[in-house]
C-alpha cells in the first residue's frame, strides 16, 4: 500500500508540474511518465524529467500537501543554507533533469531553503531560495529568492518576504525560477521549477 500510495504521489506531481509549469510557463519542459523504479525509498516524489511527455492523473489522493521541486537544468541543486520556522525543510540534493518532494499528511509547516546551483568546477554558482508554509487557519503561502550567497540568512529573508500564495517567477541568469501553488481536490503542492535559458 505504501508503494502505491508513493506512486501516486509521484504520478500527481508530475502532472501538476507538466501541465501548470506548461500553463503558465510556455518554455518549461514537462515531466516523463513515472517507472516504478524510478520512485526512491528516502523521497516520495523521486522521478526523471524529460520533455513532450504527459502521465495520466490518479484517481484518489490520500494526502493533504506536497513539498516538491523540479530541477529541468543539467546542473545539481545542493542546499547551502536553511530557515525552519515550523517543521524542518524536507528536501536535500535534487540532481539534473530530476523531481524531489515530500508529502505531508494534515500538517502545518513554514519554512525556506537556500540552493546554489551547481554546474561543475569552472562555473560560477548561482542560488535560489525557496519558501512554503502553511498555517493552522489554512492559510497558504509561497516565495522564491534569487541572492548569490550561501547560508541560512538568505532563507531567512525570503521566508521574511513570504506574504501570499500567487505565483512567482524571478531571473538568475542563466537561470529562472518559478514558484505556485496547485490545488487537486483536497491536496494542495507547493512547485518549484528551475529552468535555464537557452
Amino acid at each position: 500500500m505504501k508503494y502505491l500510495t508513493k506512486f501516486f504521489v509521484a504520478l500527481l506531481l508530475g502532472v501538476t508540474i507538466c501541465f501548470g509549469g506548461f500553463n503558465n510557463y510556455a518554455n518549461s519542459s514537462t515531466i516523463n511518465s513515472i517507472e516504478p523504479n524510478k520512485i526512491s525509498s528516502s523521497s516520495d516524489v523521486h522521478n526523471e524529467i524529460k520533455p513532450n511527455e504527459t502521465i495520466e492523473i490518479p484517481m484518489t489522493l490520500t494526502y493533504q500537501r506536497v513539498v516538491a521541486i523540479a530541477n529541468k537544468t543539467q546542473c545539481v541543486l545542493r542546499p547551502v543554507g536553511v530557515y525552519n520556522n515550523l517543521s524542518n525543510w524536507p528536501i536535500g540534493d535534487v540532481g539534473p533533469l530530476r523531481a524531489e518532494g515530500q508529502k505531508f499528511v494534515d500538517e502545518n509547516f513554514s519554512f525556506a531553503s537556500n540552493y546554489q546551483i551547481d554546474c561543475g568546477k569552472d562555473t560560477e554558482k548561482r542560488n535560489v531560495q525557496l519558501s512554503s508554509s502553511v498555517a493552522i487557519t489554512g492559510e497558504r503561502k509561497i516565495n522564491i529568492g534569487v541572492i548569490n550567497q550561501d547560508g541560512n540568512q538568505p532563507a531567512k529573508i525570503t521566508w521574511d518576504n513570504m506574504k501570499n500564495s500567487d505565483d512567482k517567477s524571478l531571473k538568475n541568469f542563466p537561470f529562472e525560477v518559478h514558484a505556485f501553488i496547485k490545488q487537486k481536490d483536497k491536496s494542495f503542492f507547493w512547485i518549484y521549477e528551475i529552468t535555464e535559458q537557452r
